[in-house]
This record gives C-alpha cells, structure tokens and sequence, in this order.
C-alpha cells in the first residue's frame, strides 16, 4: 500500500498550485496550519489535499499535505522520497526569480534555448497560451506569444486557470476508477501542460505536467532503491538512479529494403506505411516491457519514439539483471526473425539526485555508449548469431524482405510478416483507438495469429499486442463502447492488463463510466498523438501513390520529403547553458530537459496531422454541397479522374472516382474550408512522424509547398528562435520509381542539406537555405515566389514557355559548373560566392525578354528579379516546368 500511495501523492502533490491559481478555497480543516507545519515553501500544498481527500484515501491526503515537511506527517519515509524527488526533479533555487503566478503564463521552453552563440542571437520571451491540451484548436490560439497575449489582458490569467480546473475536476469527478495512476497521468497532462510548475523562485519554463511526471518518475525509483538495499534515509550525492537509453538500429535498411522492387510495388503505400508504424509499435513496446520487468510506471518512460527512448530507472542490482537479460532477448528475437538487420543497443547511467539536476550531461554520456555498444553488436548473441540451419526445401525468397519463406501457391511472393504490415498498414488509417494489451505468460504457449485475427502487432518475447480499432468520429459513444467492450471481452482471460487509448484526441474518457468497476480494475485511459494522415476516399481504398501523382498540377510527379530538427544533440546537451549562466537556478534539471522532449514531439507526432490536413482534395459531397450555388463551384474547383486500383496493384479499369481540387489562384477562406471539411481527402500521406523527424509522399507540389508551411509552423512553435532549425529534402520522382530508393535519394538530400550548413532545403539538385536573412544566396522562399510569379504569368499569357526555358539554359551556360549536391559546407560557399559573381549573362537575358511587353510590370518584374535569382534559377523554372505541363 506504501508503494500505490507514494505513486500517487508524488503525481499529485502541486496539483494544488492549480487549485490556488483557479482561486479556490482550501477546506477549513487547515486554515490553522502554517509554515511550521507544511514547510516554509508549502502552502500550495493545502490546496492539494484540499482536493486530494475527496478523492484518494487519507495516507495519499497526508503524505501530498506534509510533502514539503515529511516530518509532520504520518509517514516520514515515504514523505521524505517524495520530498526529494520534488527537489531533484526540478533542482530550484529559490531565490533567484519572484513572479506573480496570476500574471505569469508558462514560458516556452524554446525561447530558453541557445547554441552557437557567435552565430545566433537569443530570441525572445514567448508564452504558451493557457490551455487544455487540444490539437482542434487554430493553430494562432496554440503557438507561444508575447506574455501581454499569453495573459489576454487583465485578471485573465485567473478566469483561465478557472475554466480549466472546472473542467479538469469534473473529469475526475466522473471517473468511475480514480486508483488507476496511467488515467491520472493522462489528465495532468492534458490539463497542466500548459502551465508552469512554479513561478516563484524559478524560471515559469517547465510545465506542472513535466515536473509532476518526473517527480513520481524519480519518486518510485528511490522507493525501489531503497526497497532493495534496506535503506531508509538516501543521500542526494548517493547514486540512487539509473538513467537507461534504448535505440534500435537499422531502421531505415528496415523500412525501406525491398528485394525484388518490381514484384513488392503492390500495396506500396500501405507496406510502407505498416513497417513504420511497426518499428514504432516495437519502441514502445520494448519500453513498456522494460517499464514492465522492472516495476516502474509510465511516468518513468520520459522519451519514446523514433526507435529511441529513455527510462528512468532504480539503480539496483536487480534492475541491471532484468535490463542485460531484456537486451539479450530481444536481440535473439532480431537474430531470428530479421536476420541481424535490426539490433538493440542499450545503455545506462548512474547517477545521484544532483545528477538529475543537470541531465543533459547524462544524455550526452549515454549518447556516447550507445555509439559505442553498436560497434559491438550481438557481443551477447554471439551463439545465437552464428546457430544457423535453414531447410531450403519448398522455401522462396520473399520479394520484400528477401528472407526465405514456404509460399501457398505459385502467386505467392510476400512471406508472413511482409504481409502482415500490408494488413497493420491499412488498420492503422485514420484509426480512433489503440488497444494495448499486456498478455500474461500463457499467451505465449497458444498465441496464433489465425486465431487472434484482431491482433495488429504483437511479438512474443515482449508479451504486448496492440489492437486499433476503426474509425470511430461518425459512430455514436455507444457504438464505440461496444466494438471497444467485445475486444476486450475477447482477450480478457489472456490480459494482466489493458490501456485504452485515443488518437490524436484528448477526449479520451467518453466511454470510461460504461464500465463497471470491476472491468476498470486492470483498465487504463489515455490519449497519444500519433502521425497518421492518409489519402483515403471515404468508405473506399486508401489512394495510391499513382493517384497522388496524378493529382499534381501538370507533370504526374510523386514528392518525398524528408526533414529533422538540426544540431538536436547540442540543443538538448548545450542549449540551456548560456540562458542560465548568471542563475543559481539548474541548467537542464530531468524536469526541463523533458519539458523540451514532449513539446518537440507533440509539434512532430501531433500538429503536423492538423499541417497536413490543410493539404487536400474534395469527395463528390462537395458538388452536393454547392448545389445551390454552382458559378461559385465551377469557379473554384476543377475535376480529376482517378482510376482505382485492386490491393494487388492493378488497375481496375470498369472503376474510376472523381476528385474535385481548387484551381489554381483560387483560394478559399477559412470559413468555408470548415465548413467542406467533411468532403476532404488528404494529399499528404504520412510514412513516419515522431520525436524530431518526418518522412511524408504526395503530389510533388503539394509536397513542396507542404515543406514550405511545416518549417514556418515549426519556427513559429519554437519562437523563431535561430538556434533552433529543420533541413530537408525533397525527392521528385515518377509514381513508377521505386519507392525504397526513392527515400534514400531524399535521406540522401536531406543529408547535403545538413552538410552545407544546416537549416537548408536540397530539391531541384540544389541546395539553398530556407531563409538568406540578408545574405547575398538567395533563400528557397524567394525563389519559390518567383517561380509562382512565372507561372502567373505564363497562365496569363504574359510570359511564354520559350523564355522560361531561356532562363534555364542560361542557367547552364553561366552557372551549372557551380552546382549541384555538395556535402560540404566551406565548398558549397566558395561555389555560391563565385555564382553570385557572374553577371555575364545580364545582356542575353535582356535579349531573351523581348517577347515581352517591354511597357508591362510584368516584364520589369522578369527582368529585375530574373537578374537577382539567375543563379539559382533552376529552382524555379523547375517549379514551373513541371506546372506548366
């Protein structure tokens, strides 16, 4: 019982800074306490168990009440852990900083961050709205503002802070289970994210959400510690932690591998697609399982996702054992099944509660051994690893994965796993729920996937199998319910323990009181964000990439796009030194550092689903929808033809569907997107987004104005702030070309924008920079416009095709010997330098032009911006060219 109260007194133990700011009253029963009796910095703590006691038991009431002073409550030892755990968790100073929380919002943890500082400038202070955690809100009400907006004028703060404990605690007050600590876990985070921890003797730069996690996170982890050596009393200096760090390699030879590309180009999308989200459901759930076997909570997973993750753990022996026995495993498992092509490096840190404090040098440890452990691979699977016989009887190599297989018939190319992503592809489109199901060991003896067809991943040695259930946003709750209830009903006997989760949707408790108390004895609620949009024509096939191409403007061309944040390592290693060098304050206490970790991830894995959506065409609804007012449609949309495809790949030449998508020029306001949201259909398919890091498809115009718009989103979400950049690269490609090569081409670019000095974009076989800021480059922006400017023109038969070309082949004549692809900075400089020094082809080009009328703001706009972006024209007669087709 010590160990469920510490779980949740440490969770909950500042929730009464919440409370105190929606200005409620404390309960009379301790009015008379004062700092003697709570601790001199504990008086947020009666609005704690002022709300606590009407829900949780007595022992949990006490325990959050005296957390600043254990010793004035009834359990020393556990109030103590806690009182550490709050400490090191945050590492304050009290001192330093004295705001008014009714005046203070939460400061973005990206207006602290600076790296390079002989190159960038520090930003300015921004502020996150106050909020509930909600992706439907627009997109201004979400990214951080001037604190004069964050606070909405006056005393708003507090009607703020107000509305949302109203809401926050009739949730709770609805819930049928309150001792469920993952349910909790998810409310605190969907209500206290966006508000600062403290305000009063530290920088308002961390959530109450990231310090509240982290607290019971380290909290069961000195429980744990002290559980096993017998001590009672642990010292700060004492290594009482174990910071464990997780990274799967291989992923993208994984993903992208294809053994035979003619054969495997059938259901390429949702193949690619399911073997994404497989390596995703595996980082999870090797996380979980470590969580699992190790007796921790879902507190103690502080980062997963992108084939990474990190745990914080108990610095037992015990814990070491399960952790070398769990690599072991699972790395025989990746020997078994994908022949070494995957391994699980593992490494981990000990370090005291002071360490905590500065957790960015334990990162950047852990980032070192990591590397190291994967120069030793299988070291531990050296018998697993070279115990091979293979039966070659009957067996044909699998046009994917290459491994050997028995095929069910002479048409049968793709061996089981292959063709189960196709199926985990397609179930996780616009999916509503995951299921996750912690199986108990029989499981494994009478596990078959024939028989448990529900079943999206599951995976023996980790013991966890996720179901998504189908989307539900057009089902009433009780549908819902029911589909959710017979899952459960099914798995029931096999199941320790089920999580039901929401996608991309913090409403996550609707079905919750249907349950009995009984069931909601081994259920937990929550929500995660999850990358997932997908061309898809309602009640139909998910569109193919072919479609998508044919969707593009002009040329049938297919975009990929791959893009990360730059310089992630010294941001998260570096990035806080400098803002905090004259404080007393710690750096990058576990608090901060995870703080920075789930705001980037909620930009990659939650907000880029509401970037992409923007990006669409319409379903036949729509005509239906502006029957009354057909100029208005006729004006606005033009019609493509779609042929289907069967799941095979072919064509199915009896069926076609119509797609409607704005003219160009033409552009609605928003009103009315909302109002045809229903009718929408995706252009962007999303192959992977999480942690730092993307890959998306599309029509290839599509894909580049989409690049366009999620690096303006991401330097608005992280205050425009010079330390902190995206690259990109985008691949232009026929629907044809093999997609697997197709993104190593993309990585490919992606890795000479980085090479060229980061915070660039490569497409066209040129690599330039986002944003010159006065430099004498040009920047992809400029160029982009320009190139929209061509087109205009063209389209208004101002500027014929003729001179376009022109511009390229002067381009060729003056400037291709210094372009390209280059993988190195100082040489992409010299060779832009010596571009931007050429004005030998001025005369030719005022030649070309006379086709023009030499008396229209036309021709002087092609002249005067066609000298200035001559050397980087490629970039934007690329652009047109393949519009104009």
């Amino acid at each position: 019982m010590d160990r469920k109260n510490l779980e949740f007194a440490s969770l909950l133990h500042d929730i009464g800074k919440f409370s105190y700011r929606a200005e409620n009253n404390f309960s009379s029963e301790y009015k008379n306490l004062d700092k003697d009796d709570f601790g001199y910095h504990g008086a947020h703590s009666k609005w704690s168990a002022s709300f606590i006691k009407h829900y949780w038991n007595s022992d949990i009431t006490n325990l959050a009440l005296y957390h600043h002073n254990p010793k004035s409550g009834i359990n020393e030892e556990i109030g103590l852990i806690i009182q550490k755990a709050d400490h090191h968790s945050s590492g304050e100073r009290i001192d330093s900083i004295k705001n008014d929380p009714f005046k203070t919002p939460l400061l973005s943890i990206f207006s602290d961050i600076l790296i390079k500082p002989e190159k960038n400038k520090k930003c300015d202070e921004l502020y996150v709205p106050l909020e509930e955690f909600d992706l439907n809100r627009k997109w201004k009400n979400s990214i951080p503002t001037s604190i004069d907006n964050a606070k909405k004028g006056h005393n708003s703060l507090k009607k703020c802070y107000s509305a949302l404990w109203e809401k926050f605690e009739s949730e709770v007050k609805h819930l049928e289970n309150t001792d469920d600590f993952n349910t909790i876990l998810a409310l605190l985070k969907k209500y206290t994210s966006c508000m600062p921890s403290a305000t009063w003797g530290s920088k308002p730069d961390i959530s109450l959400y990231d310090h509240s996690k982290t607290t019971a996170a380290i909290a069961v982890c000195r429980y744990l510690f002290n559980e096993e050596t017998e001590l009672k009393h642990t010292s700060s200096t004492q290594e009482v932690y174990s910071v464990i760090s997780g990274d799967i390699s291989g992923i993208q030879n994984f993903i992208f591998k294809i053994s035979s590309p003619q054969k495997a180009q059938s259901a390429m999308s949702k193949r690619l697609r399911g073997r994404s989200l497989y390596l995703t459901l595996l980082t999870d759930a090797i996380a979980n399982k470590i969580v699992q076997d190790l007796d921790l909570t879902q507190a103690n997973i502080l980062f997963c996702g992108g084939g990474r993750f990190t745990i914080l753990a108990p610095n037992t022996e015990k814990a070491k054992k399960s952790l070398n026995e769990i690599q072991k495993e699972i790395n025989a498992f990746f020997i078994e099944k994908f022949n070494a092509e995957l391994y699980l490096a593992i490494a981990s840190e000990e370090c005291s509660g002071n360490g905590l404090e500065n957790f960015s040098d334990i990162t950047s440890i852990l980032s070192y051994k990591i590397a190291q452990d994967k120069k030793h691979k299988f070291i531990d699977n050296l018998d697993d690893l070279f115990d091979f016989e293979e039966d070659l009887d009957g067996k044909s190599t699998c046009a994917v994965c290459g491994n050997l297989f028995k095929p069910k018939d002479e048409e049968d190319k793709f061996c089981d796993d292959c063709e189960e992503h196709i199926k985990l592809g397609s179930k996780v489109t616009n999916a509503s729920y995951m299921i996750k199901c912690f199986f108990n060991e029989e499981f494994k003896n009478i596990y078959d996937k024939n028989k448990f067809k529900k079943v999206s991943f599951y995976e023996k040695p980790l013991n966890i199998a996720y179901i998504f259930t189908s989307n539900t946003s057009k089902k009433s709750v009780d549908k819902t319910f029911k589909e959710i209830k017979d899952i459960l009903s099914e798995y029931d006997e096999f199941v320790d323990r089920f999580e039901i989760i929401k996608l991309n949707d913090t409403d996550f408790l609707e079905i919750e009181n249907k349950f009995s108390l009984e069931e909601l004895d081994k259920i937990s609620f929550s929500f995660s964000f999850l990358g997932n949009t997908i061309p898809k024509y309602h009640n139909r096939n998910p569109l193919y990439f072919e479609h998508l191409a044919q969707i593009s403007k002009g040329a049938n061309k297919l975009g990929v796009l791959k893009m990360d944040v730059d310089d992630l390592g010294m941001i998260f290693g570096e990035g806080f030194n400098h803002a905090f060098k004259d404080s007393d304050e710690s750096i990058s206490s576990i608090s901060r550092i995870s703080t920075l970790s789930s705001q980037l991830d909620l930009f990659f894995s939650g907000f880029i689903n509401k970037i992409a959506s923007e990006f669409c065409v319409y379903d036949d609804g729509i005509k239906e929808y502006f029957k009354n007012d057909p100029s208005f449609f006729e004006l606005n949309f033009k019609e493509v033809e779609l042929k289907l495809q069967n799941d095979d790949g072919s064509k199915n030449e009896d069926e076609s569907i119509i797609v409607y998508k704005e003219k160009y020029g033409m552009e609605l306001d928003d009103e009315i997107k909302e109002s045809i949201k229903e009718y929408s259909i995706p252009t962007i398919h999303i192959n992977y987004s999480g942690g730092d890091d993307l890959l998306v498809l599309g029509p290839y115009d599509d894909i580049i104005e989409f690049s366009q718009e999620l690096r303006t989103r991401f330097k608005q979400w992280t205050c425009n702030n010079d330390s902190i950049n995206l690259s990109g690269g985008i691949n232009i490609v026929s629907s044809k070309f093999p997609i697997g090569k197709a993104v190593i081409m993309a990585e490919n670019y992606l890795e000479a924008s980085k090479s060229c000095g980061k915070d660039k974009l490569t497409v066209f076989n040129e690599v330039v920079p986002w944003d010159a800021k006065g430099s004498k480059f040009k920047d992809f922006n400029q160029l982009h416009e320009f190139g929209l400017k061509l087109e205009e023109y063209n389209s208004q038969n101002k500027l014929s095709k003729s001179i376009v070309y022109s511009m390229l082949y002067l381009w060729k004549d003056n400037f291709e010997e210094h372009s390209g692809i280059f993988f190195n900075e100082e040489k992409w400089e010299k060779e832009n330098f010596a571009k931007c020094n050429n004005n030998r082809f001025v005369p030719k080009f005022a030649y070309r032009l006379r086709g023009m009328n030499q008396n229209s703001k036309e021709y002087d706009v092609v002249l005067k911006e066609g000298i200035k972006y001559m050397p980087w024209i490629k970039i934007p007669v690329s652009w047109v060219s393949l519009r104009m087709r």
